[in-house]
């Protein structure tokens, strides 16, 4: 008998719509898995508050997504009550050997109450960018605080607690209360197919979701100074848009900056356009204020593509300044515009930087590796 698995992540709602980078990696992760020998069995719980087009999906013989609706309000300050309760009695029905959720936030809160055998991925400092993001108000300082407890909770109650880089393993120290060890994300094969990349013209590509964790005012400003030195440049902005209000406050930033004719903003695309976008790019910029592992930079490495971004978080262990493209500070937008120059004007540079970068990629986030690293954990904590 193998592994009877369930998961509890976000995934895609419709097959090639991925929205987000934990959807990314679960999608990749999860036929990756289904592949080993030794799954019998996966399961993913897709809890929602919108709508699904099914409730249930196959993907092969040993994969089912079940979309679930789930608690729309007081999630965090009930400890998801009602997804909860939902969740035992698949629980129930299912007897999986291990449960795996791909976050510490809400999804790692559910397993750890409904197995005693679950798993949690690191997709993010849940704790510390809610208190980044939050305002000076009682009821956001609440929120923290309750945010703050939820992520406590899970690394206390988890079996084993999987970090995606050295960065989130250190800011975890002394939190958890299991066993602790290193996984990094997957990137999907679709991605490393794009290696080597082609020539192209001097277009640069942002994905990410449009928040001010994600700095795009201080990336426009960059490339403003970018453009009075290669005015031919082009910005490709891509990627979900959840506050209007903000996202109207960028645009307008762009049209102050004079940027009309060199900026494109597109909003949610599918992936084959956001391969589409990868393939079409000199380099992928980022120049967030917080990130762990961001998974457009893992991709945009499998593509073979210079990466250029801000030196926080867990970015300097994917990218090595020089190697396979450039770290710059989070608030030194001059030389961010400098390393976007450098690219821009130097095509031979840039192929240079992506062939090292896909030789990297090759080596850490190859699909197969991180399913066979995860299956080796599941067998450990099911004492198979």
């Amino acid at each position: 008998m193998g592994l009877n698995v369930v998961m509890i992540a976000t995934y895609p709602l419709e097959p090639g719509r991925i929205v987000g980078g934990i959807e990314s990696v679960t999608s990749t992760l999860v036929p990756a898995l289904a592949a080993r020998d030794e799954i019998d069995t996966l399961t993913v719980l897709r809890f929602h508050t919108g709508e699904a087009p099914v409730p249930t999906r196959r993907e092969g013989p040993k994969v089912e997504i079940r979309y679930l609706l789930g608690q729309r309000r007081l999630g965090v300050a009930t400890g998801s009550y009602l997804d909860v309760r939902r969740a035992r009695r698949i629980i129930a029905e299912l007897a999986p050997d291990v449960v795996h959720a791909q976050e510490i936030g809400v999804r790692g809160d559910i397993a750890t109450q409904i197995s005693p055998n679950a798993i949690v991925t690191v997709h993010g400092l849940v704790h510390l960018e809610t208190k980044l993001q939050a305002r000076v108000s009682i009821k956001e300082r609440i929120r923290v605080h309750l945010v703050e407890a939820m992520v406590r909770r899970v690394l206390r109650r988890a079996k084993v607690v999987i970090s995606i880089s050295d960065y989130d393993a250190e800011a975890l120290t002394g939190m958890v209360h299991g066993e602790h060890i290193s996984i990094p994300n997957p990137t999907a094969p679709e991605f490393f197919a794009l290696a080597p990349s082609a020539e192209t013209e001097p277009r640069l590509l942002f994905a990410g979701v449009l928040s001010p964790r994600k700095n795009p005012e201080g990336l426009l400003t960059a490339f403003a100074l970018a453009v009075q030195q290669v005015p031919e440049a082009r910005l490709i902005m891509v990627g979900p848009q959840p506050d209007p209000g903000y996202a109207a406050a960028i645009r307008a930033h762009a049209a102050e900056l004079g940027l009309d004719e060199q900026i494109e903003f597109t909003g949610m695309v599918d992936n084959d356009r956001l391969r589409a976008e990868i393939a079409a790019a000199r380099a992928v910029v980022l120049f967030s204020r917080e990130e762990t592992s961001p998974t457009i930079l893992a991709q945009a490495m499998a593509a073979g593509k210079p990466v250029i971004s801000s030196r926080v978080g867990g970015i300097p262990e994917m990218v090595t300044e020089g190697v396979n493209g450039y770290l710059v500070d989070p608030d030194d937008v001059g030389a961010f515009a400098v390393r976007m120059v450098e690219l821009l004007e130097n095509q031979e540079l840039a192929l240079d930087l992506g062939r090292r970068g896909h030789a990297r990629a090759l080596e850490k986030f190859e699909p197969d590796a991180v399913a066979r690293r995860t299956v080796e954990t599941y067998l450990r904590v099911a004492g198979m």
